[in-house]
């Protein structure tokens, strides 16, 4: 009986946690891809080091305001809902 309890309670614990869809592991991926890429260019001096870094960190502040835009938006759509 305890067995069968803990099945259940373990089975609804693990439909709770998040998980990463495959959109945004390929997200994920693409963005890892760009900063490879953007740091073997300056390696090979196709770009000087510090525009790759400007370009670096505004990507990365442009990813993270529409993200949070988009959690925004979800939370707004929620609260109405």
């Amino acid at each position: 009986m305890a067995t069968k309890n803990r099945q259940r309670v373990n089975r609804s614990a693990r439909r709770r946690l998040p998980r990463r869809s495959r959109a945004g592991r390929r997200a994920a991926e693409r963005r890892l891809a760009w900063y490879v890429g953007l740091g073997l260019m300056a390696v090979f001096e196709v770009i000087e080091w510090p525009i790759a870094i400007v370009l670096a960190a505004g990507h990365e502040i442009a990813h993270r305001a529409r993200v949070e835009a988009l959690r925004e938006l979800a939370e707004g759509i929620e609260a109405g809902a």
